[in-house]
């Protein structure tokens, strides 16, 4: 975990962690490097902590990679993976409100059910 310096553009610092593609190893081109709109940042009840989420495309093996950066009173840490979304995938299901109890108990009933196939 980084130390947090106190300005508002920290959370770059922790990029060069996350900096090479984890399939091939490439270092990411700046413009493959994407922060979703940070009108959804999130911040906790003493409203210092917040997180970003970026969005990574490797130029040599096309492979996304998601990460939340969070800037805690302790410092930054980040959580990321690899996914299959795309920036615009990722920009459209971050805009939407997130899923309800019933809708996840909903789904896990179908998902036991005889109905589902894959």
């Amino acid at each position: 975990m980084l130390e947090k310096d106190g300005k508002s553009d920290s959370w770059k610092k922790t990029l060069k962690f996350i900096s090479n593609c984890p399939v091939c190893k490439t270092e990411y081109k700046p413009e493959a490097v994407k922060l979703l709109n940070n009108e959804n940042n999130t911040q906790s009840h003493l409203g210092q902590d917040e997180s970003r989420f970026v969005h990574f495309t490797c130029h040599n093996c096309k492979t996304n990679f998601m990460a939340m950066v969070m800037m805690i009173s302790k410092g930054i840490s980040t959580v990321g993976m690899i996914t299959d979304l795309n920036f615009s995938d990722v920009e459209r299901l971050y805009k939407m409100p997130p899923l309800t109890v019933d809708e996840l108990i909903e789904a896990r009933q179908f998902i036991n059910s005889k109905n589902f196939k894959l």
